[in-house]
């Protein structure tokens, strides 16, 4: 590619001989920039927590309005909803995207 003084760069429609768009190649930003890309297990974690939020929102919902299932007494809506809560806080908070 050959090298061209700025005046012929800066020459439009109105200065000069018409010719056609130039492609502003040899005015490029030389440096190139950061692409940060965001793991998949982060996205993972944040919806195990909104999973685990939801599921023990209606485990102490059912606290005061029992269903009529065999073990719900056990009140296993909020140990799963507990769990999952903690395991998606677990896996949002190590893989959360960090500035370098």
């Amino acid at each position: 590619m050959e090298e061209k003084p700025q005046s012929a760069r800066d020459r439009g429609p109105g200065g000069g001989r018409s010719s056609p768009p130039k492609i502003a190649v040899d005015l490029m930003d030389n440096q190139p920039r950061e692409h940060h890309m965001i793991p998949v297990w982060f996205f993972v974690g944040v919806l195990l927590l909104t999973y685990g939020v939801l599921i023990l929102a209606t485990g102490l919902y059912e606290l005061s309005h029992p269903s009529p299932t065999v073990l719900s007494n056990l009140h296993p809506a909020i140990w799963w909803g507990a769990l999952l809560t903690v395991v998606g806080e677990v896996y949002t908070y190590l893989h959360a995207p960090r500035k370098p």
